[in-house]
């Protein structure tokens, strides 16, 4: 049966014959794979299977609201500082925290001088309650909440990543006018503040004011100032993040992945009901704005620990060494995504280090890919029936398949039939707004003799028909379809003109991210309404090293809310490759930006400049 044969789906199928992510016997088909709190597993140590995944530790929300404004009351201080806590959701304001979630301030951050709270008078709740009042610095009895809080960014392409706190300071305070001071290439930076929010923001960054040459807007316009302007920085609401613009992240607080409220620029008030004789002496609380907490998703290049790249670890007798220079970057995130290419399997010897196209690796990989802190694999590649010798790729395929989701791995695109390859993994990530709902979908536009059918192991074929069908269907159970495709030309940084296609087919269908791999090289990325398709992330195991290209690649760090993709961010990665002793085992290892990662990012957009617009 062709794949536009197939009959539409109304749900999820109940299970993936024993080699899939969706969870059997739930209801609707849906998976038990929730986002893991974040923080980095110690090599080796991370349980795995199923078991490892648990719901993020996010407490539940309080039961009443109080008077005028709803204000979070926190636990207890601990050293001197407090946790911040929420009301009821439905009231629109702070998340519950646990009792650690709020660190003490970032170490680069000069404490703010506590002044005398401005004299005022507190006005009465409903009911006869007094109403809740703030003080600027602590009080007994009185907890901090954040009253506004911001994202730093800069334009889409800018080769400045992360700042700390103080570099924030110093941008705004005036005192920082060029890119190259934090590390980046050089570009004067031009910064944009929102107006009804500068002496706000002037207050939370322990400035008397913010710098003169600062060009104030009104909030609504910043972003796409910014994302027409080279060079430039602004804060704003983190509710205003889209494509076009970067957002740094800034004290380790990365805006695609953490609470809005936990961002270090943050404006913070001790708020309490205190009794009559102190009433007088406070302001009344300001509004506290509503939870925004994006999902994080990482998605990587091609996944090949094969040949040399898997002889290498062996003789080691260490396949963790794969991910030792990405390691944390993977377990900080919610949701980690790496694109396969050839079985994992003890169904035959992998290949050997020769010079061959047959592409079968090793059993032991799967573990290392688990305790390096991937969620999802996507199992769409075109040697996903590859087998060296003594097997069958069938076997290889079922044999990898099962090892996965042994190791608790969701996977997609490939399965025991052309249903099972076609189905989508749906993962869900618990955020403080409620679960962000994921749907995986994985297709091959290259190995068309490894196609699986009504009957056959395989990997699902890649067409228009399908990519509508399936998408349409999978966004029925989930916030965001996720498309893997293995498609285009080898050696090239320009998507074919399938590529494009292909790709608008699948975001006309609801697709919100394309993730596309099988050139080796980094290619374009395209933002097509409100979604983005990266056609191809170049290598991130291989042990390809000529030409130069094929050793370089990307990842793509990306933050979702259920509504819509927040924005991404591209992180450049290089494949050391061997020495005499072994030194680099065939590893993506970040790498500067501005510096060794620059030719990755300027091919990016390069071939972002030769796309023809749509």
């Amino acid at each position: 049966m062709a794949p536009s044969d197939l009959p539409p789906r109304a749900g999820l199928p109940s299970g993936r014959d024993g080699v899939g992510a969706v969870a059997r016997g739930l209801p609707g088909g849906a998976s038990d794979i929730v986002k893991r709190t974040r923080g980095a597993w110690p090599k080796g140590t991370r349980p795995e299977g199923p078991a490892r995944r648990r719901p993020a530790s996010r407490a539940g929300a309080l039961g009443h609201a109080a008077a005028a404004l709803v204000v979070a009351i926190a636990a207890a201080c601990t050293g001197g500082d407090p946790d911040v806590v929420a009301p009821p959701a439905a009231t629109a304001a702070l998340p519950v925290a646990p009792a650690t979630a709020i660190p003490s301030p970032p170490v680069d951050r000069a404490p703010t001088p506590a002044p005398v709270a401005t004299p005022a008078t507190a006005t009465s709740g409903e009911d006869g309650e007094p109403a809740q009042v703030a003080s600027e610095r602590p009080l007994p009895g009185f907890r901090r909440v954040v009253l506004s809080r911001w994202a730093a960014i800069t334009d889409q392409r800018r080769d400045v990543l992360d700042l700390g706190y103080r570099d924030v300071v110093r941008i705004v305070g005036g005192e920082a006018p060029d890119w190259s001071e934090f590390g980046g290439s050089p570009q004067p930076i031009t910064v944009y503040l929102p107006d009804v929010q500068a002496e706000a923001i002037a207050e939370a960054l322990g400035l008397s004011a913010v710098a003169s040459e600062a060009v104030l807007l009104a909030p609504g316009e910043i972003a796409e100032r910014v994302a027409s302007t080279p060079g430039a920085f602004a804060l704003i609401e983190p509710e205003r993040l889209r494509l076009g613009v970067l957002a740094l992240t800034v004290g380790g607080h990365d805006p695609y992945r953490d609470a809005a409220w936990k961002s270090p620029v943050r404006l913070v008030r001790w708020v309490g009901n205190p009794g009559d004789s102190d009433a007088a002496a406070l302001p009344t609380a300001g509004d506290v704005p509503a939870p925004f907490d994006p999902a994080g998703m990482l998605v990587t290049g091609e996944l090949l620990p094969v040949r040399c790249s898997n002889y290498v670890v062996s003789v080691l007798d260490d396949y963790d060494l794969m991910f030792d220079g990405v390691r944390e970057r993977i377990a900080a995130s919610d949701i980690a995504v790496a694109s396969l290419d050839s079985p994992l399997t003890s169904v035959g010897p992998p290949t050997p280090c020769v010079e061959t196209f047959v592409l079968q690796g090793s059993a032991r990989a799967v573990p290392a890919i688990a305790g390096a802190g991937f969620d999802v694999v996507l199992t769409n590649g075109n040697h996903m029936l590859d087998c060296w010798e003594e097997c069958y790729g069938t076997d290889a395929l079922r044999d990898t398949l099962a090892r996965l989701e042994e190791a608790g791995i969701a996977t997609a695109g490939a399965g025991t039939d052309l249903p099972a390859a076609r189905a989508p993994a749906i993962v869900s990530v618990e955020t403080e707004q409620g679960p962000v709902r994921f749907a995986f979908l994985g297709y091959d536009a290259i190995a068309w003799w490894y196609a699986a059918t009504d009957s056959f192991p395989g990997t699902a074929p890649l067409s228009a028909a399908a990519l509508r069908e399936d998408v349409r269907a999978a966004r029925l159970l989930a916030d965001h379809v996720v498309v893997g495709a293995s498609w285009g030309v080898e050696e090239t940084s320009d998507p074919t003109a399938s590529q494009l296609e292909l790709g608008g087919v699948a975001v006309e269908a609801g697709a919100s991210l394309v993730v596309g791999n099988h050139p080796h090289w980094v290619q374009a990325v395209e933002h097509i309404d409100g979604a983005l398709v990266a056609y191809a992330l170049g290598n991130f195991v291989f042990d390809q090293y000529d030409p130069v290209e094929n050793t370089q690649g990307m990842i793509i760090e990306l933050g979702f809310v259920a509504e819509r993709l927040v924005g991404y961010r591209i992180r450049p990665v290089v494949i050391r490759a061997y020495d005499a002793v072994l030194r680099w085992p065939y590893r993506p290892e970040l790498v500067d930006p501005a510096a060794e990662g620059r030719p990755v990012l300027d091919r990016v957009w390069e071939a972002q400049d030769r796309l023809s617009p749509r």
